[in-house]
């Protein structure tokens, strides 16, 4: 199922989102006790016989509906949200997403100073949309500099927002958005290596799941296509 589908097939609705997508998804399982970061303790609702830590859905759900409302103004401003997401889990829901609503992404590797040293960076990147794909690179070198590069070319600025798959795994973006005062809204879950400081829109999810990624992208389609279309 592609996730402009599901978008389209999906129970959620302005005014509610059902909780049985995200507990039949394992959303809601989090860390291990031992392992959890105690700063996101507030939205835990207890553990189970493994020591496996679970969160509290109605604390969950009104977090993801911020992150949600606050990237629908943004579209209503007409901001450039800048989608990403790098690990294996992520690549494709990143690219999907970034191609579905017409918004820049980054699906491979992420680029030192992409944003800090944006006046260069973007010189590479329209270096690269008019002369490195017709360059003869390996195959290798080609797919390397598309995945870095070749979801950026819609990105005329710095974003207005930046929209992170899965933190653990780009924490690096965090930083940099964090020094330009970007916004950031970030899916993550409760293991004691995530720093949730500078994350102004936490989505606390069990990261571990390709289906609840898939779930929160679906959402993030049917919002943005909404402040869109109405």
């Amino acid at each position: 199922m592609t996730l402009l589908k599901a978008f389209k097939t999906s129970h959620y609705s302005k005014n509610q989102i059902i909780f049985d997508h995200l507990f039949s998804y394992n959303s809601h399982i989090g860390a291990t006790l031992s392992k959890r970061n105690p700063k996101l303790d507030e939205y835990l609702l207890g553990f189970d016989i493994n020591n496996d830590t679970f969160f509290n859905l109605e604390k969950m759900i009104i977090i993801l509906r911020r992150a949600l409302s606050f990237l629908k103004c943004v579209s209503n401003n007409k901001g450039q949200i800048l989608f990403v997401g790098t690990n294996s889990k992520t690549q494709v829901l990143t690219k999907t997403l970034g191609q579905t609503l017409n918004q820049p992404y980054v699906s491979g590797r992420w680029v030192k100073g992409l944003l800090t040293n944006w006046e260069n960076i973007s010189s590479s990147i329209k270096l690269y949309d008019l002369f490195l794909k017709k360059l003869s690179l390996s195959k290798k070198k080609k797919s390397n500099l598309e995945s870095s590069l070749g979801g950026l070319k819609t990105l005329k600025a710095l974003p207005a927002a930046i929209v992170i798959l899965d933190l653990k795994s780009d924490q690096e973006v965090v930083k940099e958005a964090s020094r330009l005062g970007i916004p950031v809204i970030a899916l993550l879950d409760n293991t004691n290596s995530i720093n949730i400081d500078q994350i102004d829109f936490p989505i606390i999810i069990n990261t571990s799941s390709h289906l609840s990624i898939f779930f929160i992208s679906s959402l993030i389609i049917q919002t943005l296509k909404e402040s869109k279309f109405g």
